[in-house]
Protein backbone atom coordinates (compact mmCIF):
# COMPACT_ATOMS: atom_id res chain seq x y z
CA UNK A 1 0.00 0.00 0.00
CA UNK A 2 1.02 3.91 -0.46
CA UNK A 3 1.81 4.69 2.99
CA UNK A 4 -0.06 8.49 3.13
CA UNK A 5 2.71 10.57 5.35
CA UNK A 6 0.75 12.63 8.18
CA UNK A 7 1.24 16.08 7.23
CA UNK A 8 -0.57 17.85 10.26
CA UNK A 9 0.18 20.53 11.77
CA UNK A 10 1.90 20.73 15.57
CA UNK A 11 -0.78 21.79 17.31
CA UNK A 12 -3.77 19.64 18.79
CA UNK A 13 -6.21 21.41 16.58
CA UNK A 14 -4.78 21.40 12.77
CA UNK A 15 -3.88 25.49 13.64
CA UNK A 16 -0.98 25.96 11.66
CA UNK A 17 1.05 28.88 13.94
CA UNK A 18 3.13 32.15 12.38
CA UNK A 19 7.09 32.22 13.24
CA UNK A 20 9.91 29.53 12.73
CA UNK A 21 7.77 26.87 12.97
CA UNK A 22 5.00 28.37 10.23
CA UNK A 23 7.93 28.75 8.05
CA UNK A 24 9.13 25.16 8.33
CA UNK A 25 5.36 23.89 7.68
CA UNK A 26 5.65 26.11 4.53
CA UNK A 27 9.23 24.74 3.63
CA UNK A 28 7.51 20.71 3.80
CA UNK A 29 4.74 21.77 1.90
CA UNK A 30 7.07 23.10 -1.37
CA UNK A 31 9.23 19.86 -0.82
CA UNK A 32 11.95 21.44 0.96
CA UNK A 33 12.06 18.67 4.30
CA UNK A 34 15.64 19.65 4.90
CA UNK A 35 14.65 23.24 5.53
CA UNK A 36 11.96 22.19 7.93
CA UNK A 37 14.16 20.10 9.91
CA UNK A 38 16.79 22.43 10.51
CA UNK A 39 14.07 24.54 12.03
CA UNK A 40 13.01 22.09 14.05
CA UNK A 41 16.37 21.26 15.22
CA UNK A 42 17.26 24.90 15.91
CA UNK A 43 13.81 25.48 17.72
CA UNK A 44 14.10 22.63 20.21
CA UNK A 45 17.95 24.17 20.86
CA UNK A 46 16.50 26.96 22.40
CA UNK A 47 13.17 24.71 23.66
CA UNK A 48 14.07 21.32 23.80
CA UNK A 49 10.48 20.64 25.32
CA UNK A 50 8.71 22.38 22.21
CA UNK A 51 6.54 19.21 21.48
CA UNK A 52 5.11 21.22 18.32
CA UNK A 53 8.96 21.45 16.77
CA UNK A 54 9.12 17.91 17.98
CA UNK A 55 6.56 16.63 16.26
CA UNK A 56 7.06 18.64 13.21
CA UNK A 57 10.71 17.44 13.56
CA UNK A 58 9.25 13.78 13.19
CA UNK A 59 7.23 14.94 9.60
CA UNK A 60 10.52 16.59 8.53
CA UNK A 61 12.03 13.10 8.92
CA UNK A 62 9.68 10.95 7.71
CA UNK A 63 9.41 13.11 4.53
CA UNK A 64 12.98 12.34 4.08
CA UNK A 65 12.33 8.92 4.39
CA UNK A 66 14.64 8.95 7.56
CA UNK A 67 11.83 6.44 9.71
CA UNK A 68 13.72 5.13 12.46
CA UNK A 69 14.66 8.84 13.34
CA UNK A 70 11.40 9.97 13.08
CA UNK A 71 9.74 7.29 15.04
CA UNK A 72 12.44 8.40 17.82
CA UNK A 73 11.28 11.88 17.59
CA UNK A 74 8.13 10.86 17.56
CA UNK A 75 8.16 8.74 20.81
CA UNK A 76 9.56 11.28 22.59
CA UNK A 77 6.92 13.55 21.18
CA UNK A 78 4.30 11.64 22.89
CA UNK A 79 6.05 11.24 25.98
CA UNK A 80 6.53 15.14 26.68
CA UNK A 81 2.87 15.71 25.40
CA UNK A 82 0.79 12.75 25.65
CA UNK A 83 -2.23 14.67 24.76
CA UNK A 84 -0.91 15.96 21.64
CA UNK A 85 -2.89 13.75 18.73
CA UNK A 86 -0.44 15.45 16.35
CA UNK A 87 2.11 13.59 18.17
CA UNK A 88 0.34 10.32 18.29
CA UNK A 89 -0.44 10.68 14.66
CA UNK A 90 2.44 11.39 13.62
CA UNK A 91 3.75 7.99 15.82
CA UNK A 92 1.38 6.29 13.83
CA UNK A 93 2.35 6.75 10.14
CA UNK A 94 6.22 6.67 11.51
CA UNK A 95 5.48 3.37 12.30
CA UNK A 96 3.33 2.08 9.57
CA UNK A 97 6.00 3.19 7.04
CA UNK A 98 8.80 1.16 9.28
CA UNK A 99 6.61 -2.10 9.26
CA UNK A 100 6.74 -3.48 6.27
CA UNK A 101 5.32 -7.03 6.63
CA UNK A 102 3.86 -6.44 10.19
CA UNK A 103 2.50 -3.29 11.47
CA UNK A 104 3.58 -2.91 15.49
CA UNK A 105 1.12 -3.10 17.97
CA UNK A 106 2.24 0.90 18.93
CA UNK A 107 0.70 1.60 15.62
CA UNK A 108 -2.49 1.22 16.47
CA UNK A 109 -2.64 1.86 19.52
CA UNK A 110 -1.19 5.52 19.25
CA UNK A 111 -3.96 5.86 16.30
CA UNK A 112 -6.41 5.22 18.83
CA UNK A 113 -5.11 7.25 21.27
CA UNK A 114 -5.11 10.06 18.76
CA UNK A 115 -9.06 9.38 18.05
CA UNK A 116 -9.49 9.18 21.53
CA UNK A 117 -8.07 13.23 22.00
CA UNK A 118 -9.52 14.61 18.86
CA UNK A 119 -13.33 12.60 18.30
CA UNK A 120 -14.12 15.41 16.35
CA UNK A 121 -10.82 15.12 13.91
CA UNK A 122 -11.50 13.65 10.66
CA UNK A 123 -7.68 13.25 9.91
CA UNK A 124 -7.53 11.69 13.00
CA UNK A 125 -10.13 8.46 11.94
CA UNK A 126 -8.36 8.35 8.35
CA UNK A 127 -4.61 7.38 10.15
CA UNK A 128 -6.51 4.61 12.02
CA UNK A 129 -7.97 3.47 9.10
CA UNK A 130 -4.91 3.12 7.46
CA UNK A 131 -3.15 1.52 10.11
CA UNK A 132 -6.22 -0.66 10.33
CA UNK A 133 -6.07 -1.94 6.82
CA UNK A 134 -1.89 -2.43 6.58
CA UNK A 135 -2.90 -5.03 9.71
CA UNK A 136 -6.09 -6.72 7.43
CA UNK A 137 -8.26 -5.44 9.79
CA UNK A 138 -10.33 -4.43 6.69
CA UNK A 139 -14.08 -4.21 8.49
CA UNK A 140 -12.41 -1.51 11.03
CA UNK A 141 -11.05 0.12 8.39
CA UNK A 142 -14.01 0.21 6.95
CA UNK A 143 -15.67 1.63 9.82
CA UNK A 144 -13.01 4.64 11.01
CA UNK A 145 -12.98 5.55 7.50
CA UNK A 146 -16.88 5.78 7.33
CA UNK A 147 -16.83 8.10 10.36
CA UNK A 148 -13.94 9.77 9.20
CA UNK A 149 -16.64 10.68 6.21
CA UNK A 150 -19.25 11.63 8.48
CA UNK A 151 -16.83 14.06 9.81
CA UNK A 152 -15.80 15.54 6.92
CA UNK A 153 -18.20 14.48 3.49
CA UNK A 154 -16.01 16.59 0.77
CA UNK A 155 -12.68 14.76 2.41
CA UNK A 156 -10.89 12.52 0.07
CA UNK A 157 -8.74 10.34 2.18
CA UNK A 158 -11.96 8.53 3.89
CA UNK A 159 -12.88 7.56 0.95
CA UNK A 160 -9.54 6.92 -0.51
CA UNK A 161 -8.88 3.87 2.63
CA UNK A 162 -12.44 2.84 2.28
CA UNK A 163 -11.88 2.07 -1.26
CA UNK A 164 -8.49 0.53 -0.51
CA UNK A 165 -9.94 -1.74 1.75
CA UNK A 166 -12.97 -2.96 0.24
CA UNK A 167 -10.42 -3.88 -2.63
CA UNK A 168 -8.88 -5.94 -0.10
CA UNK A 169 -12.52 -7.21 0.45
CA UNK A 170 -13.42 -7.91 -3.14
CA UNK A 171 -15.99 -5.21 -3.09
CA UNK A 172 -15.29 -4.04 -6.46
CA UNK A 173 -18.32 -2.31 -6.83
CA UNK A 174 -18.30 -0.76 -3.64
CA UNK A 175 -14.31 0.25 -4.36
CA UNK A 176 -14.87 1.52 -7.70
CA UNK A 177 -17.80 3.99 -5.59
CA UNK A 178 -14.76 5.16 -2.83
CA UNK A 179 -12.35 5.45 -5.65
CA UNK A 180 -15.07 8.06 -7.68
CA UNK A 181 -15.22 10.05 -4.75
CA UNK A 182 -12.05 10.08 -3.61
CA UNK A 183 -10.83 11.73 -6.75
CA UNK A 184 -13.96 13.45 -6.86
CA UNK A 185 -13.14 15.07 -4.00
CA UNK A 186 -9.28 15.67 -4.12
CA UNK A 187 -9.26 19.57 -5.53
CA UNK A 188 -5.29 19.53 -4.78
CA UNK A 189 -4.44 16.17 -6.73
CA UNK A 190 -2.99 14.64 -3.92
CA UNK A 191 -3.79 11.32 -4.22
CA UNK A 192 -3.30 9.59 -7.92
CA UNK A 193 -3.17 6.42 -5.71
CA UNK A 194 -6.98 6.56 -6.15
CA UNK A 195 -7.24 6.61 -9.77
CA UNK A 196 -4.84 3.65 -9.60
CA UNK A 197 -6.93 1.82 -6.99
CA UNK A 198 -9.83 2.64 -9.09
CA UNK A 199 -8.10 1.19 -12.24
CA UNK A 200 -7.37 -2.21 -10.14
CA UNK A 201 -11.37 -2.42 -9.34
CA UNK A 202 -12.55 -1.79 -12.84
CA UNK A 203 -10.68 -4.74 -14.01
CA UNK A 204 -12.77 -7.04 -11.74
CA UNK A 205 -15.85 -5.26 -12.84
CA UNK A 206 -15.25 -5.84 -16.19
CA UNK A 207 -14.69 -2.33 -17.34
CA UNK A 208 -11.64 -2.76 -19.35
CA UNK A 209 -11.67 0.55 -21.10
CA UNK A 210 -12.46 2.77 -18.28
CA UNK A 211 -9.53 0.87 -16.40
CA UNK A 212 -7.38 1.63 -18.79
CA UNK A 213 -8.24 5.39 -19.00
CA UNK A 214 -7.77 5.57 -14.97
CA UNK A 215 -4.38 4.04 -15.18
CA UNK A 216 -3.08 6.13 -17.91
CA UNK A 217 -4.60 9.10 -15.44
CA UNK A 218 -3.19 7.66 -12.33
CA UNK A 219 0.70 7.59 -13.93
CA UNK A 220 0.14 11.11 -15.86
CA UNK A 221 -0.78 12.47 -12.54
CA UNK A 222 2.22 10.61 -10.76
CA UNK A 223 4.76 8.83 -13.19
CA UNK A 224 6.47 6.54 -9.80
CA UNK A 225 3.07 4.74 -10.58
CA UNK A 226 3.63 3.75 -14.21
CA UNK A 227 6.47 1.11 -13.56
CA UNK A 228 6.56 -2.77 -13.77
CA UNK A 229 3.36 -3.00 -12.05
CA UNK A 230 1.30 -1.31 -13.71
CA UNK A 231 2.65 -2.35 -17.07
CA UNK A 232 1.71 -5.34 -16.12
CA UNK A 233 -2.22 -4.45 -14.62
CA UNK A 234 -1.93 -2.54 -18.62
CA UNK A 235 -0.97 -6.07 -19.68
CA UNK A 236 -3.70 -8.24 -17.73
CA UNK A 237 -6.37 -5.83 -19.07
CA UNK A 238 -5.34 -6.37 -22.90
CA UNK A 239 -5.29 -9.85 -22.25
CA UNK A 240 -9.17 -9.66 -20.64
CA UNK A 241 -10.03 -7.28 -23.70
CA UNK A 242 -8.57 -10.26 -25.76
CA UNK A 243 -5.32 -8.55 -27.42
CA UNK A 244 -2.77 -10.91 -26.71
CA UNK A 245 -0.47 -9.45 -28.74
CA UNK A 246 -0.47 -5.89 -27.03
CA UNK A 247 -0.64 -7.96 -23.58
CA UNK A 248 2.66 -9.86 -24.20
CA UNK A 249 4.59 -6.48 -25.57
CA UNK A 250 3.17 -4.52 -22.29
CA UNK A 251 4.53 -7.67 -19.94
CA UNK A 252 7.58 -7.80 -22.01
CA UNK A 253 7.96 -4.17 -21.23
CA UNK A 254 7.06 -4.71 -17.52
CA UNK A 255 9.67 -7.46 -17.42
CA UNK A 256 12.49 -5.39 -18.78
CA UNK A 257 12.03 -2.63 -16.79
CA UNK A 258 12.13 -4.53 -13.46
CA UNK A 259 15.79 -5.48 -14.76
CA UNK A 260 15.28 -8.77 -16.22
CA UNK A 261 17.75 -10.38 -18.13
CA UNK A 262 16.97 -10.02 -22.47
CA UNK A 263 17.30 -13.61 -22.54
CA UNK A 264 14.96 -14.37 -19.73
CA UNK A 265 12.15 -11.41 -20.02
CA UNK A 266 9.93 -13.62 -22.90
CA UNK A 267 9.80 -16.83 -21.42
CA UNK A 268 8.75 -14.43 -17.76
CA UNK A 269 6.68 -12.17 -19.85
CA UNK A 270 4.91 -14.92 -21.82
CA UNK A 271 4.43 -16.59 -18.16
CA UNK A 272 3.08 -13.57 -16.56
CA UNK A 273 0.21 -13.01 -19.19
CA UNK A 274 -1.08 -15.96 -18.97
CA UNK A 275 -0.94 -16.31 -14.89
CA UNK A 276 -2.58 -12.89 -14.41
CA UNK A 277 -4.81 -12.95 -17.68
CA UNK A 278 -6.22 -16.56 -16.49
CA UNK A 279 -6.38 -16.27 -12.48
CA UNK A 280 -5.98 -12.56 -11.67
CA UNK A 281 -4.99 -11.72 -8.17
CA UNK A 282 -3.75 -14.79 -7.71
CA UNK A 283 -1.42 -14.91 -10.82
CA UNK A 284 1.80 -14.35 -9.55
CA UNK A 285 1.34 -17.33 -6.71
CA UNK A 286 0.71 -19.45 -9.92
CA UNK A 287 3.40 -18.17 -11.39
CA UNK A 288 5.87 -18.68 -8.76
CA UNK A 289 4.90 -22.34 -8.37
CA UNK A 290 5.54 -22.79 -11.87
CA UNK A 291 8.85 -21.29 -12.02
CA UNK A 292 9.69 -23.40 -8.41
CA UNK A 293 8.33 -26.67 -10.50
CA UNK A 294 10.43 -25.61 -13.49
CA UNK A 295 13.64 -25.33 -11.69
CA UNK A 296 12.78 -28.69 -10.12
CA UNK A 297 12.90 -30.27 -13.13
CA UNK A 298 15.78 -28.39 -14.27
CA UNK A 299 17.95 -29.86 -11.01
CA UNK A 300 16.23 -33.29 -11.44
CA UNK A 301 17.05 -33.84 -14.59
CA UNK A 302 21.09 -32.15 -14.48
CA UNK A 303 21.24 -34.75 -11.49
CA UNK A 304 20.49 -37.59 -13.74
CA UNK A 305 23.95 -36.55 -15.74
CA UNK A 306 26.62 -39.42 -14.66
CA UNK A 307 29.50 -38.15 -12.21
CA UNK A 308 28.85 -34.93 -12.39
CA UNK A 309 25.38 -34.49 -12.06
CA UNK A 310 24.88 -34.58 -8.64
CA UNK A 311 27.67 -31.85 -8.47
CA UNK A 312 26.27 -29.62 -10.57
CA UNK A 313 22.42 -30.00 -9.38
CA UNK A 314 24.18 -28.86 -5.64
CA UNK A 315 25.99 -25.96 -7.22
CA UNK A 316 22.53 -25.15 -8.89
CA UNK A 317 20.58 -25.82 -5.67
CA UNK A 318 23.43 -23.27 -3.73
CA UNK A 319 22.83 -20.56 -6.69
CA UNK A 320 18.98 -20.68 -6.32
CA UNK A 321 19.04 -20.29 -2.43
CA UNK A 322 21.97 -17.49 -2.73
CA UNK A 323 19.15 -15.61 -5.38
CA UNK A 324 16.47 -16.66 -2.52
CA UNK A 325 18.39 -15.43 0.48
CA UNK A 326 19.43 -11.67 -1.19
CA UNK A 327 16.17 -11.52 -2.50
CA UNK A 328 14.29 -11.15 1.04
CA UNK A 329 17.02 -8.74 2.03
CA UNK A 330 15.77 -6.51 -0.41
CA UNK A 331 12.19 -6.99 0.54
CA UNK A 332 13.14 -6.71 3.58
CA UNK A 333 15.16 -3.25 3.23
CA UNK A 334 14.81 -1.76 -0.03
CA UNK A 335 18.51 -2.84 -0.90
CA UNK A 336 20.88 -5.81 -0.87
CA UNK A 337 23.86 -4.07 -0.33
CA UNK A 338 23.29 -0.51 1.80
CA UNK A 339 22.83 2.92 -0.24
CA UNK A 340 25.89 4.48 1.82
CA UNK A 341 28.57 3.24 -0.56
CA UNK A 342 30.89 3.29 2.31
CA UNK A 343 29.32 0.73 4.15
CA UNK A 344 30.26 -1.65 0.73
CA UNK A 345 33.81 -2.26 2.03
CA UNK A 346 33.02 -4.20 5.27
CA UNK A 347 29.36 -5.21 4.16
CA UNK A 348 30.74 -7.17 1.13
CA UNK A 349 33.98 -8.91 2.61
CA UNK A 350 31.52 -10.02 5.87
CA UNK A 351 28.85 -11.44 2.82
CA UNK A 352 31.60 -13.30 1.78
CA UNK A 353 33.37 -14.42 5.34
CA UNK A 354 29.48 -15.58 6.21
CA UNK A 355 28.84 -17.73 3.19
CA UNK A 356 32.28 -19.69 3.74
CA UNK A 357 32.12 -19.70 7.73
CA UNK A 358 28.59 -21.01 7.24
CA UNK A 359 29.58 -23.68 4.69
CA UNK A 360 32.30 -24.74 6.17
CA UNK A 361 30.93 -25.06 9.96
CA UNK A 362 27.75 -27.43 8.29
CA UNK A 363 30.44 -29.58 6.62
CA UNK A 364 32.14 -29.83 9.84
CA UNK A 365 29.19 -30.49 11.81
CA UNK A 366 28.44 -33.47 9.35
CA UNK A 367 31.57 -35.07 9.53
CA UNK A 368 31.74 -35.31 13.39
CA UNK A 369 27.85 -36.58 13.18
CA UNK A 370 28.49 -38.94 10.05
CA UNK A 371 31.97 -40.01 12.15
CA UNK A 372 30.01 -41.34 15.14
CA UNK A 373 28.23 -43.40 12.41
CA UNK A 374 30.71 -44.57 9.46
CA UNK A 375 34.32 -44.62 10.29
CA UNK A 376 36.62 -42.13 8.54
CA UNK A 377 33.70 -40.74 6.70
CA UNK A 378 34.78 -38.74 2.84
CA UNK A 379 35.26 -35.10 3.63
CA UNK A 380 32.93 -34.08 0.86
CA UNK A 381 29.72 -35.70 -1.09
CA UNK A 382 27.24 -33.96 -3.60
CA UNK A 383 24.64 -33.99 -0.24
CA UNK A 384 26.70 -32.54 1.92
CA UNK A 385 28.23 -29.89 -0.11
CA UNK A 386 23.85 -29.25 -1.34
CA UNK A 387 23.77 -28.64 2.82
CA UNK A 388 26.07 -26.56 2.97
CA UNK A 389 25.27 -24.24 0.34
CA UNK A 390 22.05 -23.56 1.44
CA UNK A 391 23.39 -22.96 4.82
CA UNK A 392 25.94 -20.71 3.68
CA UNK A 393 23.79 -19.02 1.50
CA UNK A 394 21.13 -18.40 4.26
CA UNK A 395 24.26 -16.93 6.37
CA UNK A 396 25.40 -14.75 3.28
CA UNK A 397 21.36 -13.12 3.52
CA UNK A 398 22.33 -12.66 7.20
CA UNK A 399 25.34 -10.99 6.92
CA UNK A 400 24.00 -8.58 3.95
CA UNK A 401 20.84 -7.42 6.45
CA UNK A 402 22.53 -7.66 9.70
CA UNK A 403 25.55 -5.99 8.82
CA UNK A 404 25.15 -2.65 8.13
CA UNK A 405 22.44 -2.68 11.28
CA UNK A 406 25.13 -3.48 13.60
CA UNK A 407 27.20 -0.96 12.12
CA UNK A 408 24.38 1.60 12.43
CA UNK A 409 23.36 0.63 16.19
CA UNK A 410 26.85 0.57 17.59
CA UNK A 411 28.56 3.98 16.27
CA UNK A 412 30.78 1.55 12.89
CA UNK A 413 29.03 4.36 11.10
CA UNK A 414 28.43 7.75 11.99
CA UNK A 415 26.34 9.05 9.27
CA UNK A 416 24.12 6.17 9.09
CA UNK A 417 23.31 5.92 12.82
CA UNK A 418 22.54 9.80 12.34
CA UNK A 419 19.48 8.85 9.92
Amino acid sequence: MNRMMNRGGAGSQGIIPGGPLGKARYAMALGRADEAERIARKRLERQPDDAAARVLLSQALLQQRQVDAAVAEARRATRDAPTNADAQMTLASALLQKGRFKVPAEAETAAKRAVQLQPKLARARVQLAEVLTANNDNNGAILAADEAIKLEPRGSAGYFIKALALMRQKDYAGAVQAADSAIRFDREKQLPQAEYIRANALVEVKRYDDALTSLATAERANPLLGGPQAQSLRGRIYFKQHKYRQSYRTNLEAQLAAGRLKWLAPPLAAMNMTALGLFGERGPYVMLVIIIAIVFLIIFGVSQIPVAGEWIAAALITAVMLVLALTSVKQLTGNILPPNHALWVTTIPAMVAAFIIGGAVTIAIERLITGFIIHNPPIFTANTVTIAGIVAAAAAGVAAWGWPTVLARYGGDRATAAA
